[in-house]
Parts: C-alpha cells; sequence; structure tokens
C-alpha cells in the first residue's frame, strides 16, 4: 500500500465514527453554541491551555474541533485536533496545546459541525533574553455587586502578557446575602438564586459568570493565570471547614470537592482535582526577566483562622497567635516554595501571587471615623461589634497573614534568604495597597507587596458611615507607616510591569460598577528598584 492510500485510510478510520457520532449528536442535541466564549490559560514555552463550553449540548460524548493558528484569520493552523466532552465535565472543553514557538502569539477557536466559536488569542511564554512582561492584576469578581467594567478596561488594554487572577473569580452567596443588594436593579440576580454548596449549583454558578460580556471579552483577548481564594468554595474556607458552611448544608468535605471540580472544568488552569491535595500552587517563567510563582494560602495547608467559631475568646486568639506551629502553606507547600526559590534565582524578579493581605497591617480604631447618624448597609449590632474590635489597633483581619505570625516569619525568612527581588502579589481585601513588607522587630523591608482593589465586590467605604471619605485610609495610613499607598472607594485593576531596571505598578480605578458607563483614572503609581529592596517602594505619582 502506497504511503498516502495508508494514511487515507487511517484518517478515514478515525472520521467514520466521528461523522456517525457528528450525526447522532446533532440529532439529539438540537442547536448548539458557544454562550461562554473561549479562555486561554496556564502559558508555557511551547504551549497553554484553551477552553470553551458548549451550550445545548446533552446526552454521550461529543466531538469538538480546535484550531490553533499563527494569524487572527485562521488561515495558518499550526495545530489541531478533536476533543471530547459529555455532560461528565458539563460539556466544557479543556485542550493543552504544546509543540509550540517560545515568546509567539497565536489564535485559537473550537468547531462542532458548522458551529463556530469566536477567536481567542493566547501567548506562549518566552525564553532566553526578555527585556520587559506586563500583566493585569485582579481579585474579587462578584457578580451581582455590579458590572465587570474592570474586565472591559483590561480587554481594552493592549501588550499584557497574562491577567493574573488571585481569587474569588466567583461568589457562592445567594439573592439577599453578601453584596446583593442591587443585584435586583443591576438584572444581575445570582444563578441559582440560593447559596450554591452542590456540584450542579457551582457549575451554574461559573456558568453565569462566563457569559458575561465583558468577562467574555477578556478572556478572548488575554491569557489568564489564577488561583483561588474562599469564595470559589464558601467564606474563609481553610483546609477543615469554611465560615459559611453550616452543618445542615451536608459534608465540608462534599462541598469542597464540588466547588474544585467545576472550578477545574470551567477555568483555563492545568491540573486535575484530588480533594483535600489539590494542588494549584505552580510556576511559570519570562526568560530570565522574572518568575511567577502562584501560592495557595486558601486551602492546601491552611490551618483554621483564630477567631473562627462563636465562642472564641480573647485568650484563645492570642494563644493560637503565639503557636509556632499553625501554618498558612502548609509544610509540603513550604518546601515546594523554598526549592522554586533556588531554582529561579536567576531570573531578575520573583513575582509570587497568592490570596490574602501579607503585611501586618494594624487597624484603625473606627470609633472616631464613624458617623452614627448616617445610614450604614451594616446592621447596628455588627457595626458596634467592629468598632469594639479595633479598640487598641489589633492586627487588621486575622484571616490574612495576620492570623498566622509564625508563619509569616518562616516566609519572609525563606525570601530573604532564598528570593532575588521578591515581589509579592495579593487580593481578597477590596482595597488599593502598596505595602513595604518588614519582618518583626526588624526595620529594613523584605519583599513589597502590591494588592488590587476588586472588580465589582465592595469595598470598606460602602459599609462604614465613615465622617470623611478618605478617614479610613488617613487613620490606616497613621498606624502603618509601611503602607506607602491604599484606596477604599474605587474597584480597578493593577498594570504590572517589570523590566530589568525596575518593577512599576500602576493603579486604574474607576468610578462606578453600577452603570456600564465608567470613567478610569491611574492614581497609584509606585517602583521598586532592582536590586534594591530594602530600599522599598518609591512614590512615582509624579512622574
Amino acid at each position: 500500500m502506497l504511503r498516502r492510500d495508508f494514511l487515507r485510510s487511517i484518517v478515514a478510520a478515525f472520521l467514520a465514527p466521528l461523522a456517525a457520532l457528528r450525526a447522532g449528536g446533532a440529532a439529539e442535541n438540537g442547536t448548539l453554541s458557544f454562550d461562554h466564549g473561549v479562555a486561554s490559560g496556564d502559558p508555557l514555552a511551547d504551549g497553554f491551555i484553551v477552553w470553551t463550553r458548549v451550550t445545548g449540548a446533552s446526552g454521550g460524548n461529543l466531538p469538538v474541533r480546535w484550531r490553533v493558528a499563527s494569524d487572527p484569520e485562521m488561515r495558518e493552523v499550526v495545530r489541531q485536533g478533536i476533543a471530547w466532552t459529555d455532560d461528565w465535565w458539563d460539556f466544557t472543553v479543556k485542550v493543552d496545546v504544546r509543540g509550540l514557538t517560545p515568546g509567539s502569539s497565536f489564535y485559537y477557536r473550537f468547531e462542532v459541525d458548522d458551529v463556530v466559536s469566536l477567536i481567542g488569542q493566547a501567548r506562549t511564554l518566552p525564553e532566553g533574553a526578555v527585556d520587559r512582561a506586563r500583566f493585569a492584576v485582579v481579585s474579587c469578581s462578584n457578580y451581582p455587586a455590579g458590572y465587570f467594567n474592570v474586565y472591559r478596561d483590561i480587554a481594552l488594554t493592549d501588550d499584557l502578557d497574562a491577567v493574573i487572577h488571585l481569587g474569588d473569580y466567583i461568589y457562592e452567596y445567594g439573592l439577599g446575602q453578601y453584596a446583593t443588594e442591587h443585584a435586583e436593579e443591576l438584572g444581575r440576580v445570582p444563578e441559582p438564586a440560593g447559596e450554591v454548596t452542590t456540584l450542579q449549583e457551582y457549575r451554574r454558578r461559573h456558568a453565569q459568570y462566563k457569559a458575561d460580556a465583558d468577562s467574555i471579552a477578556m478572556h478572548r483577548r488575554h491569557p489568564l493565570i489564577a488561583v483561588w481564594d474562599d469564595h470559589e468554595l464558601a467564606n474563609d474556607a481553610w483546609r477543615g471547614g469554611a465560615e459559611n458552611h453550616q452543618d445542615d448544608e451536608g459534608r465540608w468535605q462534599d462541598r469542597r470537592d464540588a466547588a474544585i471540580r467545576a472550578w477545574f472544568e470551567w477555568m483555563p488552569v492545568r491540573g486535575v482535582p484530588n480533594g483535600a491535595d489539590t494542588r494549584i500552587f505552580r510556576d511559570f517563567r519570562y526568560g530570565d526577566l522574572m518568575s511567577l510563582i502562584m501560592l495557595d494560602t486558601r486551602l492546601y495547608g491552611r490551618d483554621r483562622q483564630p477567631d473562627a467559631g462563636d465562642s472564641v475568646t480573647a485568650e484563645a486568639v492570642a494563644a493560637a497567635l503565639q503557636d509556632p506551629e499553625r501554618r498558612m502553606l502548609g509544610h509540603r507547600q513550604e518546601g515546594w516554595l523554598r526549592r522554586t526559590l533556588a531554582a529561579q534565582a536567576d531570573t531578575t524578579w520573583q513575582v509570587i501571587g497568592q490570596q490574602v493581605m501579607l503585611a501586618p497591617v494594624r487597624a484603625p480604631e473606627l470609633g472616631p471615623l464613624l458617623d452614627r447618624e448616617r445610614p450604614s448597609m451594616l446592621p447596628r449590632e455588627q457595626l458596634d461589634h467592629y468598632v469594639a474590635l479595633s479598640e487598641g489597633s489589633p492586627p487588621m483581619v486575622l484571616d490574612t497573614w495576620n492570623g498566622y505570625p509564625h508563619a509569616r516569619e518562616t516566609l519572609l525568612r525563606d525570601l530573604r534568604e532564598r528570593a532575588r527581588n521578591p515581589v509579592v502579589l495579593s487580593g481578597d481585601l477590596h482595597t488599593s495597597m502598596a505595602n513595604n513588607v518588614i519582618p518583626h522587630g526588624d526595620d529594613t523591608p523584605v519583599t513589597v507587596e502590591i494588592m488590587p482593589p476588586s472588580v465589582s465586590s465592595p469595598g470598606f467605604d460602602e459599609y462604614l458611615p465613615l465622617r470623611e471619605p478618605d478617614a479610613l485610609v488617613e487613620a490606616t495610613q497613621a498606624v502603618n507607616p509601611a503602607v506607602r499607598f491604599m484606596d477604599t472607594r474605587r474597584r480597578g485593576w493593577v498594570h504590572l510591569t517589570l523590566t530589568r531596571e525596575q518593577c512599576t505598578a500602576e493603579w486604574h480605578l474607576i468610578d462606578t460598577v453600577h452603570s456600564r458607563a465608567y470613567t478610569k483614572a491611574v492614581d497609584g503609581r509606585f517602583a521598586l528598584a532592582a536590586g534594591d529592596i530594602a530600599a522599598g517602594l518609591r512614590d512615582r505619582r509624579g512622574g
């Protein structure tokens, strides 16, 4: 048999059952579409993940063709194949494309019969000498809290290497719960309407977020590098439970595993769900310029928060804070981080993406800042509780590294001994911050912390009836000299640029998420010189 005839027979043998399945699938499924757009993520030097979801499908296996091209018109196809999906995977499609050229832009799409998806853009990681890398850094995208104007703004931004999402990509709450006050007037009622606890419910919530037009635009334009925080599962989650999980909601392990599985189905990430042993910590290398190290400070190794529980006392909190054995990362992840820092020490920068505030920030006393005559979105008794907790300026929010001070000192020691020009990215707090991070008993920064505000989740100013708009910022900085920049009012994202000489962070802040029309200001702008971490962040707002 001639070689070409042999190849034809192999192709025919493959396509015959494919054609039969297509014919059966079309009859069974009816009208199919790609309502959730496309996405790419977890880039490597030779490839990346591409993702989509087929809407309207049901029943058994569905073949979906994928193509990757070097041109936006999809004429120069460099990789293609068939991916299979079914209801087991909620008809999501994820392909790990390999064998591509480093440091290059590519375009991709999906097809089912004559139904074609949007064309997305992806990029492989560069190798060798790299002069610059640019990222959008985001966290806390809450669908019912407001429009994803931040995502739209990022989609309209050119020349980004990736979007770094630090978690709270979805929220688990139902209508009438946290941050849903404007949901009905904005037409953003959560689906399903109640709190999500099961696999099907987490899938529906992910589907709602992915169907948002601004989300589709951002994912289509830029690759995503993401980790989860607590709300992908339940509020204030840790490895053994969560504040927002009660006994009448079933076993925590079942809810955790359902949330993890839905996250892996619906996100363009590499890896597989594996219950309590699921690993989302991983690293990405941008040539000799930087390594990006993504951690899991939420679920993998975190001990319970010191202030969790209805019967907790001040004495119990104090004892927990003094316990040197309480971990945030867990021993295995700590070991992995040390090895990774050592392996990537030949890059100029080591950027660490993780979920919660690292700097030892103390809370200001709230009593003098509040106007008790003004209405508050918080119940009066809850507001009084927060005022009482703030007396004496204790560590701010014990769900952050503030609740794990010994673990933080271990991390800072490892950064001092092993890291080269470390920069930490943190989310969770719905607040823009730029912090110098200084170990206990020292006066020299070991690293700096860059924190974006939320995409849409409400900030402190929306819940606290402040006497003056910036009162909380001024009071916080008064008791925390290492806090160089803070904004509690506006939503937005951080534009992070790294060169061989410096790392620069710009806060792109928008004035509203309650209208699709918004204005943007670039407010905070801070820089860190390579080789001079001890000098900390320099304020560049003046130029």
